[in-house]
């Protein structure tokens, strides 16, 4: 085998793992459908090993709120942020989504949690969690998708 048959080859691996590496895949898509008449907390607790995983529909995650406001998966989402699609009367207000991950940076498990209902509402429940020692960030409902 000759030099430049040598430098060819390591050039095209270079390349091939370069391009191979500077792909970032997107995060997944996910859908929140809230019922009519729901009202209240919503947590999704994420990576629990004996739950069952998230429904899909293509390439979405699809979740369904429940009456309880709980739904507990295996499936981890780190970074997705979802659509609503909100059949209540009240808005979506104090969005937060949280990984828990090892001390090398290893996600292990999550939740994602907000409220629906009118602003007075959502200000009484965190008002209720703030003297119970909860930290509290208001912020402006977020507007429902389809």
């Amino acid at each position: 085998m000759t030099w430049k048959t040598c430098l060819i080859l390591i050039c095209t691996g270079l390349l091939i793992t370069a391009s191979g590496c500077s792909k970032h895949s997107s995060p997944p898509a996910l859908v929140v459908e809230i019922p009519s008449g729901f009202s209240g907390s919503f947590l999704l607790e994420m990576g629990v090993k004996e739950a069952p995983a998230l429904e899909m529909q293509g390439d979405t995650y699809v979740v369904a709120v429940p009456k309880s406001g709980k739904v507990t998966t295996s499936t981890l989402l780190t970074n997705a942020r979802p659509t609503f699609k909100n059949s209540s009367d009240g808005g979506v207000w104090g969005y937060s989504h949280s990984v828990f991950t090892t001390g090398d940076g290893i996600p292990t498990g999550g939740k994602i949690e907000f409220f629906v209902g009118t602003r007075k509402e959502y200000d009484a429940e965190e008002s209720k969690k703030n003297h119970s020692g909860g930290a509290s960030i208001p912020l402006e409902p977020i507007t429902a998708g389809g």
